[in-house]
C-alpha cells in the first residue's frame, strides 16, 4: 500500500511501488478481459486466499481495481475488475512482459 500521502514521489516510483507488490501484476493482467469471483482468480492465480484478499483490498483501496457484490438470497458473490485506472497499467504490464523476455533471451546468451 502507498501509505506516505507526500505528493513529491517520483511518477515512476509510484508506478513502481503499486506494481511491485506481490502478485499486483498477476492480478491486473488475469483481470485484463473479465470480471472475476474471488474463486475464480484464486483457481487462476494459485496463491492463498489469504494473500491474494490483502492484494485486492490495497488494489480496491487505490482504485485500481473494483469489487461488484451481487446479493443472490442468503449469499454475497464478490466479482472483481479493472477500473479506468486500473486498465491504464495493462500497456505498462505489456512492456514489461515484452522486456523480460528479451531480458531473459539475452542472459542465456
Amino acid at each position: 500500500m502507498v501509505e506516505n500521502k507526500n505528493t513529491d514521489h517520483c511518477p515512476v516510483e509510484l508506478t513502481a511501488l503499486i506494481l511491485g507488490k506481490k502478485w499486483v501484476p498477476t492480478i491486473i493482467f488475469t483481470l485484463k478481459d473479465s470480471e472475476l469471483r474471488l474463486g475464480e482468480l484464486q483457481r487462476l492465480l494459485g496463491c492463498s486466499k489469504k494473500i491474494l484478499i490483502e492484494q485486492l483490498n490495497i488494489l480496491i483501496l487505490h482504485k485500481i481495481i473494483e469489487n461488484r457484490k451481487v446479493y443472490k438470497g442468503n449469499t454475497i458473490e464478490s466479482y472483481y475488475k479493472l477500473t479506468d485506472c486500473g486498465s491504464e497499467l495493462l500497456p505498462i504490464l505489456v512492456n514489461m512482459k515484452s522486456f523480460g523476455c528479451k531480458f531473459e533471451e539475452n542472459i542465456k546468451k
